[in-house]
């Protein structure tokens, strides 16, 4: 097992995350496994959950977020949403309780018994720079960097919500009650009226302690989305959950506005962060076409994450164009004061203006992607 740093300045154990170094014999067992209890586990799986399955990823869940925002909005109505953050949520898994539920999945014996051996027997050293410690037994949790992990970490918070939330919630799209929006451990609650929301987080605060699940009071936020939003008093165990107007989900910027303005602006600054990071390579002598497919794909992947689930404001177009121009003209070394314009750039760097075009694509292939199958989006 080795320690990640998850901050640059990480002086605490719980400021670095665990990957587990596992031995190649075992990941083709646990290769196998997986192949055979999937497709049993994603019959368990509600729609709502988009982590680590085929076919779903973070755009799907931070689009029905945007989604749901948006559609609040338009029929003025208000909704309070709770980011649920679960503390060490893969290290806190009780076996036997995954086991108990596997077995009531349907999962063969012969499955769970190598399931269990692979879990229950294990033994970890930790390397450090100093050398590795001695063999310790673990005791909880699923494996970081195991392929099983994943399926039966969504399982395992696949029935701690269904028990802990059934019958309640009052938030419908389409006749049908949402209340949660799921990406592995990361949980949003949602519901329009505060009492609702508060007696979700109760019931799940305790089914979660008889799965041995803790929530984070420091890191769960709470939201209401509204035309005019007012803040919402929810309390874990007699602790107020801060308010806040933007929350970063998956990497995402959400506002209690239902815009992507400020997601845009923030994708923008990282972008320009990163070119400056890597000026010398993006303005040296390397040929002009080597130099703009960096720029695409390096600096515009990370500006452009998620924008198939923007709605753009002509404000937003305006904020992408100009980013559009800034790389041109950072590319080729051309200053503000040289007075050159836009068209004149485009011509030395043989190009037309074609981040909205893109942005434009990826919600087709997008919405194509949504269509072609039955989810909670449509």
């Amino acid at each position: 097992m080795i320690a990640l740093k998850k901050k640059t300045k990480a002086t605490k154990c719980s400021d670095h995350r665990t990957i587990s170094l596992i031995a190649h014999t075992a990941k083709i067992i646990a290769k196998i496994l997986k192949r055979r209890i999937e497709r049993k586990i994603e019959d368990v799986l509600g729609e709502d959950q988009f982590g680590f399955r085929r076919g779903k990823g973070t755009r799907d869940a931070i689009g029905m977020m945007r989604i749901i925002a948006e559609r609040t909005l338009e029929i003025d109505e208000e909704l309070c949403v709770c980011f649920i953050d679960w503390q060490k949520a893969f290290d806190r898994v009780n076996w036997t309780k995954l086991m108990q539920i596997l077995k009531e999945t349907g999962i063969d014996w012969h499955e769970r018994r190598l399931i269990s051996k692979l879990y229950m027997d294990q033994k970890v050293r930790v390397r450090l720079d100093r050398g590795e410690t001695g063999s310790v037994q673990i005791g909880r949790g699923v494996r970081q960097g195991c392929c099983l992990s994943p399926i039966l970490f969504n399982l395992y918070s696949e029935c701690l919500t269904k028990e802990a939330l059934d019958g309640l919630g009052d938030f419908k799209v389409g006749g049908q009650i949402i209340q949660t929006v799921k990406y592995a451990d990361d949980l949003v609650l949602m519901a329009k009226e505060e009492t609702v929301l508060q007696g979700m987080i109760d019931r799940l605060i305790e089914i979660g302690r008889c799965y041995g699940m803790e929530m984070n009071v420091e890191k769960t936020k709470v939201m209401k989305i509204s035309r005019q939003p007012t803040p919402v008093t929810i309390k874990i165990d007699q602790k107020q959950v801060e308010n806040v107007k933007c929350f970063k989900y998956l990497g995402s910027l959400l506002t209690d506005d239902g815009r992507c303005t400020c997601e845009i602006k923030s994708r923008i600054a990282m972008a320009k962060a990163a070119f400056s990071k890597k000026k010398n390579l993006f303005t040296s002598k390397l040929d002009l076409n080597l130099r703009k497919k960096l720029v695409k794909c390096y600096i515009w992947s990370i500006a452009l994450y998620g924008a198939e689930t923007w709605t753009l404001r002509a404000v937003d177009q305006k904020h992408l164009e100009s980013f559009e121009m800034w790389c041109w003209r950072r590319m080729e070394k051309i200053s503000w004061t040289d007075y050159v314009r836009n068209e004149e750039v485009l011509i030395r760097v043989s190009e037309q203006r074609n981040i909205l075009h893109e942005i434009r694509k990826r919600k087709a292939n997008w919405i194509g992607h949504v269509l072609r199958r039955s989810c909670l989006l449509k």
